[in-house]
């Protein structure tokens, strides 16, 4: 370590302490647990400077099978942060199986924190059990507030006080958040990491499996780097101006770039399309407004061609059978006509013989009642009777004499009208046999006439569909035309927003060049805590460009991933004791040991901030850890040994009590 001391800068001498501030911003005094109001589980002393929260792992000494031995583990490291945040701001200190847990073991559990922010003291009671004990009041000791028995309250006093002390106005427009607490929040969520982040990353504030509640979960990394040059001063509101327009511009370049992608799908698919309906050779086919020019005349082409009237054979030919068979048609009706009027006086003549044959009964009726006697043979009644009193068969008297020439009459007329159906059915068989012949012609012609209506109608049909296909060409081709119009509109927009993306972002570099003073005083911070951690071969920058916060550490050509963020969050520090930020001089790290740091580098990170006490009088910053390793033989007392807690032993935990399996 004597190397290491003469090649490395003193603190002292390296950093330039802001004269104007006596102690830090904001710092915690103490943080006290209790069962309940006057019983005291733990009372935790705090001071400015290095203050280191242990809790032993035994270590390989321990490690026999069947030893009864814990670990530096599940003692109440991580919940001893969360409940200092909890303190100072954020809404919860642990999951919910966790809390009920706590709430089950303690239900009238407090904790409480004094912290002096600008100087003066406030004290703050929340509770951990199942009460609803929230207090936060300036000048009063924790001794005062716990016993009070007012329920509910809230520590919005508190809140108001650092954001009214610590930030300035303004600050809320930095914050992607519109919570009036945002700015103590994010700032809290950055000087308290949680333990879940392994110290991944510099903008690694909090993880989703802490269950917090903390808005710094869901912001994206380019909100928290806003977030953190807000806090170090190197951002303005031009420049965040800027941005929302470059991300305006780079919103509307998507949206242009995937139009411009969409039109040339589909100016591709239409080329495409035609080129084959077209019959275009594809290998002398041109782009651009000849190509196109070259579909649209063919397309026309096509359009005009299929606009030709029907077949003039076809048309007269229909014409001539139609003509021929209303011919037949009418000569059918003429022959239907005739075949009525036959069947008609036909008709006449059955009835008329009908009457003949009843006539003809008569006759055959009365010469029988002459040669029967008195009495008609039928009815029984005396012909005398029938002759004085009427017959209700007949009302004249027959001649037997005449009967017979009556019949001979009935005789010739029945003959007559016999011979006039006969002549009368011929006729109609005649003109029968003549309308059936007539009726093939018809049919014959009916189909002819048919089969040219079908034929000229799909004609017709392949015409329609040649002019609409070529109609399609034709607005394809229009298509084509608007989609290479859209593309190139698209592009020229395109290369109108690059420039002026350009413009913003040259005018954003400009921006942040007035912040160079404080960007390479960071980054000179930065590289003297990598090099007080790994030696002065080291090789650590710190870069802020448009891409981002860009932080870089080497050691023999092998990057030191897990110093990063441990190194930025101690180079803000160090901002902040300058006057360089607007945060306080506060930091918490949980466990960063467990970011994979050797032993080595874990001593140095020890010594090196107690190195940082002796820039003033009285240590002008807080740094609280918590570890598990064995800190340097030194640093395993008071004053820098604020508590030691054991994770075997339940009385030695955080709240002296076993949890139910719990880590706390």
């Amino acid at each position: 370590m004597a190397q290491q001391g003469e090649l490395f800068p003193k603190a002292e001498v390296t950093i330039r302490l802001d004269g104007s501030r006596g102690e830090p911003r904001l710092w915690v005094r103490r943080i006290v647990l209790w069962e309940k109001p006057g019983e005291i589980i733990r009372d935790i002393r705090l001071r400015r400077g290095l203050n280191i929260i242990w809790s032993p792992d035994p270590g390989a000494k321990q490690a026999e099978l069947g030893l009864d031995a814990g670990s530096g583990h599940g003692a109440g490291k991580t919940l001893f942060c969360r409940l200092l945040r909890y303190c100072l701001g954020e809404d919860t200190f642990s999951n919910d199986e966790q809390r009920r847990s706590i709430a089950e073991l303690l239900p009238a559990g407090l904790v409480g924190v004094e912290v002096v922010i600008e100087g003066k003291t406030w004290s703050v009671i929340r509770p951990i059990g199942q009460t609803r004990k929230h207090v936060a009041t300036e000048g009063a000791s924790l001794e005062d507030l716990a016993p009070m028995k007012e329920p509910g309250g809230s520590i919005e006093p508190l809140l108001d006080a650092l954001r009214s002390q610590l930030f300035p106005d303004g600050i809320d427009g930095y914050m992607p958040s519109e919570s009036q607490n945002a700015a103590w929040l994010f700032a809290l969520a950055w000087l308290s990491r949680d333990q879940e982040c392994r110290f991944d990353h510099i903008l690694d504030w909090r993880h989703k499996r802490a269950d917090s509640g903390s808005i710094a979960v869901s912001p994206t990394k380019e909100q928290l780097l806003i977030v953190v040059r807000a806090f170090l001063g190197i951002i303005e509101q031009e420049e965040m101006r800027l941005k929302g327009e470059r991300v305006n511009l780079s919103d509307t370049k998507r949206s242009l770039e995937r139009d411009v992608a969409y039109y040339q799908r589909q100016s591709d698919q239409l080329r495409a399309g035609l080129v084959q309906a077209l019959a275009v050779d594809a290998e002398t086919e041109v782009g651009g407004e000849l190509g196109v020019g070259l579909f649209r005349e063919k397309a026309e082409s096509k359009l005009n061609g299929s606009e030709r009237q029907d077949n003039p054979e076809d048309i007269a030919s229909l014409s001539s059978h139609r003509q021929e068979r209303e011919g037949l048609l009418k000569e059918m009706a003429v022959l239907e006509s005739e075949i009525k009027k036959f069947n008609s006086t036909k008709l006449i003549h059955d009835e008329q013989l009908k009457v003949i044959r009843g006539e003809r009964s008569n006759l055959d009726a009365a010469a029988l009642k002459a040669q029967l006697g008195p009495v008609c043979p039928v009815c029984s009644v005396p012909i005398d009777e029938a002759l004085a009193e009427g017959c209700s068969l007949s009302h004249h008297s027959w001649d037997p004499g005449s009967v017979s020439d009556e019949k001979q009459r009935l005789a010739t007329q029945t003959a007559a009208h016999n011979e006039a159906i006969s002549r009368i059915s011929a006729l109609t068989a005649e003109h029968t046999t003549q309308l059936e012949k007539l009726g093939r012609q018809e049919a014959k012609l009916t189909a002819v006439i048919d089969e040219l209506v079908n034929k000229i109608e799909d004609a017709r049909n392949r015409r329609r569909q040649q002019w609409f296909n070529a109609k399609q060409l034709v607005e394809q081709v229009s298509a084509l035309e608007r989609a290479s119009a859209s593309i190139a509109t698209a592009k020229k927009s395109l290369e109108g927003l690059v420039n002026r993306d350009n413009e913003l972002a040259n005018l954003e570099a400009k921006l942040r060049n007035h912040h160079n003073d404080k960007l390479s005083r960071m980054e000179e911070l930065f590289s003297y805590v990598c090099k007080g951690l790994l030696g002065n071969r080291v090789r650590a920058s710190l870069a802020l460009s448009g891409q981002g916060l860009q932080a870089d550490v080497e050691v023999g050509g092998m990057a030191m991933e897990s110093l990063k963020a441990i190194g930025f969050d101690l180079a803000a520090l160090l901002m902040s004791i300058e006057g360089h930020s607007m945060l306080p001089a506060f930091l918490v790290h949980d466990s960063p040991r467990e970011a994979d740091l050797g032993e080595a580098i874990y001593h140095r990170l020890f010594r090196l901030v107690r190195s940082f006490e002796r820039v003033g009088d009285d240590p002008p910053f807080q740094y609280i850890i918590t570890t598990t390793s064995r800190p340097p033989d030194d640093f395993c007392q008071m004053p820098f040994l604020a508590a030691e807690l054991q994770g075997s032993k339940a009385e030695e935990r955080l709240l002296r009590r076993d949890l139910g399996g719990l880590t706390n």
